[in-house]
């Protein structure tokens, strides 16, 4: 029996061994060559398929967070539905749950959760290009929250659920810490109790007064704020 077609070609092989190499190592970090002897393939086919390592991160990236997005805006349609306005806390679960919980039935999902949670500052300028089609999806959750919270700032709202976000990335990346604390009662690779805490926590955190005064211009361009001088 010929078995050929139903096993991966060296592009499928290429890209889920760079998958999983971004996932744990980052993108500065991981080169060409490491990624074809992961896959155990010539390296010439990364150009040959891909054109390079960041044409290949780019697709990598892509292919985890289209239908994240796409689940995001499915859910938050769900939750609109006829006109009806969400609570915070259902606009936040229409958010994190698909990114914590979305990819459990194909089995990727602890792949899928490394990837994005190592997406960093210092990998930002090779996903740039490749973020334009997930601003529509930003801008819809952002205007939910804004329709709930009228009385914050669009700037605000965007540094909340950025906060937020972050808050959900590290506690994926760097869980030991807290296993240890509680001696393993509390244990952020259980999803679905991370979402349960992560929602009360955010809502509240959303829901807290606009940032008035100096302290709200701490973010603008050339603003810097004063340190205070002992005596």
């Amino acid at each position: 029996m010929n078995n050929r077609s139903s096993s991966p070609s060296s592009k499928e092989k290429l890209f889920k061994s760079a998958a999983a190499l971004f996932a744990t190592k980052g993108y500065r970090e991981v080169s060409v060559r490491e990624i074809a002897n992961h896959a155990n393939v010539n390296s010439a086919l990364v150009g040959y398929y891909f054109r390079g390592k960041e044409a290949l991160f780019n697709e990598v990236y892509r292919a985890h967070t289209v239908p994240l997005s796409q689940e995001r805006m499915k859910r938050l349609a769900e939750a609109t539905r006829g006109g009806r306005k969400p609570s915070v806390e259902e606009i936040l679960k229409a958010w994190l749950f698909p990114w914590l919980l979305g990819q459990d039935e194909r089995g990727e999902n602890a792949l899928h959760l490394q990837f994005m949670a190592n997406i960093s500052a210092e990998r930002w300028k090779h996903t740039k290009k490749t973020v334009s089609y997930l601003k529509p999806t930003f801008a819809a959750f952002i205007s939910a929250f804004q329709k709930c919270l009228p009385y914050l700032s669009k700037e605000t709202l965007m540094w909340r659920l950025q906060f937020v976000t972050g808050a959900v990335a590290f506690g994926l990346r760097v869980p030991n810490a807290l296993l240890g604390f509680s001696q393993g009662h509390c244990d952020p690779r259980d999803l679905e109790a991370t979402l349960a805490q992560i929602l009360p926590y955010a809502a509240a955190g959303f829901c807290a007064p606009e940032v008035s005064g100096r302290a709200a211009r701490f973010g603008a361009r050339g603003s810097t704020p004063k340190r205070s001088v002992r005596k």
